[in-house]
């Protein structure tokens, strides 16, 4: 990732939440465990976040590939959906890239472990990134090598004093030309 290079984040927006607080740009909820790369509670949350607004889309409406979406599906909690950039934080992290075959050979991970989407194979690879005093790492979306997750963690962005900064965030509109280009590359009908 280049150090311009923007990242982006869909999440549901509550336009009078404080800084931190859920509903929020920067709100980080507790680990579920569920993620991919998530870490142990005890280590570190961890953030996810995409290299363009279309992929950060595409994670929240890729359970309708093949169907059709309306405006009732742009809601999370109760709160429409907004798309926001990262504008300061983590381009300039110590990020392990996972698809440079250095560091996958360095962290002994095999590509088609980190590809794998199960976690029980996903999540001790985040475990060996984070040993390795990483501040997170980056990685092809589950959809196409074009895309790219970052993944970082909450616990070492902080002891780097990384503060993510978000810009603005946009409510999603069913118009919205970057949810355009999600559904386009799902073959989500718009509607």
């Amino acid at each position: 990732m280049t150090p311009d290079a923007r990242l982006w984040r869909v999440f549901p927006w509550d336009p009078e939440a404080r800084a931190g607080a859920p509903f929020s740009p920067g709100f980080v909820p507790e680990p579920t465990g569920r993620g991919r790369f998530d870490l142990p509670a005890r280590l570190s949350g961890v953030v996810y976040l995409a290299e363009s607004p279309a992929h950060a889309l595409a994670e929240m409406i890729h359970p309708w590939r093949g169907r059709s979406i309306d405006d009732r599906h742009l809601t999370r909690a109760g709160r429409r959906l907004a798309v926001v950039p990262v504008v300061e934080g983590p381009a300039s992290a110590d990020l392990a890239d996972l698809c440079d075959p250095a560091t996958l050979q360095r962290l002994e991970v095999a590509p088609d472990e980190v590809a794998s989407r199960l976690r029980e194979r996903t999540q001790p690879i985040a475990r060996r990134v984070w040993d390795s005093g990483a501040a997170g790492l980056r990685w092809w979306s589950r959809f196409w090598g074009d895309w790219h997750t970052t993944v970082l963690f909450v616990r070492r962005a902080e002891e780097e004093s990384m503060r993510l900064v978000f810009g603005n965030p946009e409510p999603l509109a069913i118009d919205s030309p970057a949810l355009r280009e999600a559904a386009d590359a799902l073959g989500i009908t718009l509607g």
